[in-house]
């Protein structure tokens, strides 16, 4: 049980009276009774004392976080300083942060954990955007409030993670409300740092979010000790390290070659044949793998009983493809199970840790999604990013994910600066998935291709797109409905005309629909893209350089796009401001108007404003409606 630690001082700045807690705290041995302050404490200390007894003489209380040894920076104190006039004393209440911690939680739990946690806290919006930090935040990131405040979290982290991590955290914000894990930070001094994030996502009483919660630790120490906060969990057959372990060991190597630039490997082993999960089985194979890793390699098991080997020192995907050359040599002899031969046949992949910031357990996903989409095909087969970020669907799922409800609409909000009104919208069908949350058409959409249901997708579009088309002709200040369209839907561009015949139907041109497209996309699918002109449909390009010139007219834009990768690269390299500045440029030499996505930040808007861009997207300008708010919103502005 904590004594109180509390002291009286007198007017003339000598201690009256302290219990012995206080005594203890100080280290003084002796009496303390008439001591003046400056014989008990720094200069430094001294002064921060002084002034909050300063304060409480002013205004009968105060309370300051106080130090009371410079050479012990564990020790903090939370000071109350009471002035009483009538007995000309100072009243000072000494409690460790914790206690205070826990004494203003019980008053107030959202302060409480505010201002006194250890961690990193900040408040975010709805639009994800800071509006208030703890110092904590300060102590540890180096960034003030006035450095982040309006700004997204990114101006926090470091921006060279994977793009799936961040599906991955968002889909299971969305999903769960929650999300936990490392991600690597940015200090204000520029060094980077691993960080244990815990997000949540507020919600009011219709489940629409209000904003989000996010804390974070340095936890840059864990690492400098190997064998710190580790979990030692072995599998009960083989002995080998199980999935718990092995994603533990994983990740701190991963942080360990981010900080060194060493590269790491995973080979993911998936025995094929029937009978192979026996246990005679699996131990042989254990001992061969065994005597395959070297010494500084980690070989494992998964939950799902496949072999996991975590290769260190793997620059490059070559000595990936010589290690499972010698692992497919030393399986291709049958066991021995109970003097009968065995033979069997296992798959491999394997995925090469890239600079993006991977996490262990994207890794193995990543290797799991090669085995998945190898269809029947033995070998050794190498994660390749054209397989995308989340788990492979089986047909049945996609099924299910095209019919009604699997698919939901979301319309992106795209204002005109001028007058800044609601002018376009990007059209977006994302798929809700039970276990892997809700998912991206560049996610899903190649899938469905190869199942041959892309039709069924497109019809889900159209009959969702229908009520927005019959209304739109009463607003006329929104002027397009923006589709970005995927490589496997330029094969047929049926949707294109479907939506077309409804558009006519309802009295609207064919231009008020705008097709988004790449570089790369029109100069591989020109005859479908003239096609898709000549239906009278706008193009808006995504330029990435000098495409323009030589651009046949049939093939030429109406819009400029600056996608949000581009929008957020300007603000932190000259070259890409450059680049930014310079295509719209090329816009102006050819009449068009340029439009920018993903804009989060007051200073990204007040950069594209002043560069000439016209219309912009992104959280900062509004959130993803639902039809039935776009509706709302437009009948608003109308």
């Amino acid at each position: 049980m904590n004594q109180p630690m509390y002291a009286c001082i007198e007017s003339d700045l000598s201690y009256q009276f302290a219990t012995q807690e206080y005594l203890n705290m100080l280290g003084w041995q002796s009496d303390i009774t008439g001591i003046q302050l400056a014989q008990v404490h720094s200069r430094e200390t001294l002064f921060e004392l002084q002034h909050g007894m300063m304060l409480a003489r002013s205004n009968g209380a105060s309370t300051l976080t106080w130090q009371p040894f410079e050479e012990d920076n564990s020790l903090w104190l939370q000071l109350e300083i009471c002035w009483n006039p009538v007995a000309e004393l100072y009243i000072v209440n000494a409690m460790r942060t914790q206690q205070a911690a826990a004494r203003e939680l019980a008053r107030d739990p959202d302060d409480g954990l505010f201002f006194y946690t250890p961690q990193a806290v900040m408040l975010l919006d709805d639009e994800n955007r800071i509006y208030r930090v703890n110092q904590s935040f300060s102590e540890i990131s180096g960034f003030s409030l006035e450095d982040v405040v309006g700004q997204g979290p990114g101006i926090v982290t470091n921006r060279d993670i994977a793009p799936e991590l961040f599906d991955h955290l968002w889909q299971q914000l969305m999903l769960r409300g929650y999300w936990e894990g490392e991600l690597w930070n940015r200090h204000k001094d520029g060094h980077s740092y691993p960080a244990w994030y815990s997000l949540m996502a507020l919600r009011d009483d219709s489940s629409e979010i209000t904003g989000f919660v996010a804390q974070f630790s340095d936890i840059t120490s864990c690492y400098s000790d190997q064998h710190r906060f580790t979990h030692t969990s072995y599998d009960a057959l083989t002995g080998l390290p199980d999935e718990l372990m092995l994603l533990d060991r994983l990740n701190q190597q991963l942080l360990k070659g981010n900080l060194y630039n060493q590269s790491s490997g995973l080979i993911l082993l998936q025995l094929d044949s029937e009978g192979c999960e026996t246990e005679q089985v699996i131990t042989a194979i254990a001992a061969r793998l065994s005597a395959q890793v070297r010494e500084s390699d980690l070989l494992a098991i998964d939950q799902a009983n496949n072999f996991v080997m975590v290769l260190e020192h793997c620059p490059d995907e070559m000595i990936m493809e010589q290690f499972a050359d010698r692992v497919t040599a030393v399986l291709q002899e049958e066991i021995d199970v109970s003097g009968e031969l065995v033979a069997f046949t296992f798959s491999l992949a394997g995925v090469l840790a890239d600079s993006s910031g991977l996490s262990a357990e994207l890794m193995l996903d990543r290797a799991r999604l090669v085995l998945d989409s190898s269809e029947g095909d033995t070998g050794f087969r190498l994660y390749d990013s054209s397989l995308g970020s989340g788990t492979v669907l089986s047909r049945e799922a996609l099924i299910a994910g095209v019919s009604d409800g699997g698919l939901q609409i979301r319309f992106n909000p795209v204002y005109a600066l001028e007058g800044h009104h609601l002018t376009a919208a990007e059209v977006t069908l994302s798929m809700n998935h039970p276990q892997q949350g809700t998912l991206s058409p560049e996610q899903f959409i190649p899938q469905l291709s190869r199942y041959g249901l892309l039709d069924e997708y497109h019809q889900q579009l159209e009959r969702q797109l229908s009520p927005m088309i019959k209304l739109w002709g009463g607003f006329d200040q929104f002027h397009n409905l923006c589709i970005r369209l995927q490589d496997e839907e330029l094969f047929s561009v049926a949707v294109i005309g479907n939506l077309i015949r409804l558009m006519v139907k309802a009295g609207l041109p064919p231009q008020r629909l705008m097709v988004i497209l790449n570089s790369t996309q029109v100069h591989l699918f020109p005859d479908e893209i003239e096609e898709i002109k000549a239906k009278g449909v706008l193009l808006l390009l995504d330029l990435q350089e000098d495409f323009l010139e030589g651009l046949p007219d049939q093939l030429f834009p109406d819009m400029l796009l600056l996608n949000a990768e581009l929008v957020e690269q300007q603000m932190r390299d000259n070259k890409f401001m450059r680049n930014v500045e310079h295509l719209i440029f090329l816009a102006r030499e050819n009449g068009l108007e340029v439009m920018a996505e993903g804009v989060r930040t007051t200073g990204q808007m007040t950069r594209l404003t002043l560069q000439g861009c016209s219309r912009m997207s992104g959280k900062y300008v509004g959130r993803d409606l639902s039809l039935e708010q776009l509706i709302e919103r437009l009948d608003l502005e109308h």
